[in-house]
């Protein structure tokens, strides 16, 4: 079954996302399976508020022999192997600890800070089900973005 070209595109830009910062990774998948982390006082002062790359979650991690490299973000999270790169959902509490830490320097040492897996429906590749029948009479509903203030961004805005 071929992809559409709008996925393909989706999936084109997160790999050259990732090549940006980690220029030998060839190949880009989403887990399947959550991964559990454990976050020590010396991952916390290792660590560089507002830095994806090393924050506590990610020294952490490097720290675990999981993965070379990680990317941490507050929605989701990859970590890199050797040449793969792996899409993990970050999970809320991860989430609001990456706000404290950007904000005031503060990530909670703790056992089982969970990566989960991408459901299937948001997987690179899958595609977008429009249920409900199409009425051109309607107004088009306009989604307000809420962006939270002080904490990092993954990627800058750009247009590709």
């Amino acid at each position: 079954m071929k992809k559409s070209a709008k996925h393909d595109k989706r999936h084109d830009v997160a790999l050259r996302r990732i090549q940006r910062i980690f220029p030998k990774v060839t190949e880009i998948t989403d887990a399947t399976a959550p991964l559990l982390v454990n976050v020590t006082e010396a991952d916390c002062k290792g660590a560089v508020k507002s830095d994806p790359e090393h924050c506590a979650m990610a020294v952490a991690v490097r720290r675990q022999k999981v993965a070379d490299g990680a990317i941490i973000g507050v929605a989701y999270s990859w970590l890199i192997r050797g040449t793969k790169a792996i899409r993990f959902k970050t999970s809320e509490t991860v989430g609001r600890e990456i706000t404290s830490f950007d904000r005031h320097d503060d990530f909670a040492a703790g056992v089982n800070y969970r990566l989960g897996p991408i459901s299937p429906a948001n997987r690179l590749g899958a595609g977008k089900v429009h249920k409900g029948s199409h009425n051109s009479h309607t107004t088009p509903l306009t989604q307000k973005v809420h962006r939270t203030a002080r904490i990092r961004e993954l990627w800058p805005r750009e247009k590709f």
